[in-house]
């Protein structure tokens, strides 16, 4: 082998050894999710943003520019930082939102929902309602002015369940009691009460209903809640609160149970433990004015005072001791 022979092929050897060390930094930070910024000549950790739909088959857009790919679909290999995602498909609203990707980590869009844009609608009454109340037990209850009537959740079978016609305007709520053969209605001056099973038959054919007035209130009311037992329910007004005995007559007993010092932004009962939460101001230990957080219990305790607050009000019976 001539000289010339071995020097060349010296050369082409620690020319490919050379390449290869040079190449070899650059493939192993590929291969373990690296990248090489070349404007800058930094080396950064990359990260994953993995985007799926329901319906899927959706298009993405990342920062506006079209991927090949549709949803579900893992991008890898993006350099960290804010990303305006948009997911869009044909006769469907489109999403849009910005995520962070962040360096060796994945991030999941994998919750969107594309809601159709044309919405699948029927008219479910008949006629023109004044308003109405859904039962948890499946059924739809009609206030018209003809009746109290009560269908399937799809508009069929209707019943008419009651005569009674005259409803109050700009209802604010309707609530099932606890038992379901009631279910209160309310706006910011009136209550009103239900009976969907009266005499407790059970008897579908011949069910009817009854129809109360039971509270009526010079103070806005804020809010209506069944206490359980469904024998009595609690009203707050911007005023006060106050507890209202049911099935006593056209003169209900009712007990004044807290006055506000100003009128509550907040008010919420808990059932599970007879507990209604409110907020209402008083002066606090630095003379000012502040708001705070009440809870007042009823359980009970609270319901046997009431019961003898209730008592004083009635004459007496004339018992003896035995």
């Amino acid at each position: 082998m001539r000289r010339r022979d071995r020097v060349k092929r010296a050369i082409a050897f620690y020319f490919c050894v050379s390449l290869f060390c040079a190449v070899l930094p650059i493939l192993l930070s590929y291969s373990l999710g690296y990248q090489i910024d070349f404007h800058t000549l930094r080396i950064y950790k990359t990260g994953i943003l993995y985007v799926e739909s329901r319906p899927a088959g959706a298009a993405i857009t990342l920062s506006g520019r079209m991927l090949k790919d549709v949803t579900p679909a893992q991008i890898e290999e993006l350099k960290p930082g804010i990303y305006k995602v948009e997911v869009r498909r044909d006769g469907f609203y489109p999403w849009e939102k910005e995520v962070v990707v962040r360096p060796n980590m994945v991030t999941r869009a994998d919750r969107i929902v594309l809601f159709p844009i044309a919405q699948e609608m029927k008219i479910i009454s008949e006629r023109s309602i004044s308003d109405f109340a859904i039962s948890g037990s499946g059924y739809i209850y009609y206030m018209k002015k003809s009746g109290l009537f009560r269908t399937n959740m799809d508009g069929t079978n209707m019943k008419r369940f009651s005569a009674h016609a005259v409803w109050p305007s700009g209802l604010v709520g309707k609530k099932f009691s606890p038992d379901g053969d009631k279910f209160l209605y309310f706006s910011r001056s009136a209550v009103g009460v239900v009976y969907l099973n009266p005499d407790k038959s059970f008897d579908q054919s011949a069910m009817a209903a009854k129809v109360e007035d039971v509270f009526t209130s010079a103070d806005p009311i804020i809010d209506v809640f069944w206490y359980p037992g469904s024998g009595y329910i609690i009203v707050v007004t911007d005023k006060d609160i106050k507890v209202v005995e049911l099935g006593v007559g056209t003169a209900p007993n009712t007990v004044p149970l807290y006055k506000f010092n100003a009128t509550p932004q907040s008010v919420f009962y808990d059932e599970g433990n007879n507990s209604l939460y409110f907020v209402d101001t008083r002066i606090g230990a630095d003379s000012k004015e502040s708001n705070y957080l009440y809870r007042l219990d009823m359980k009970k305790k609270f319901f046997d005072a009431m019961i003898k607050m209730l008592s004083r009000q009635e004459p007496n019976a004339g018992y003896e001791k035995r």
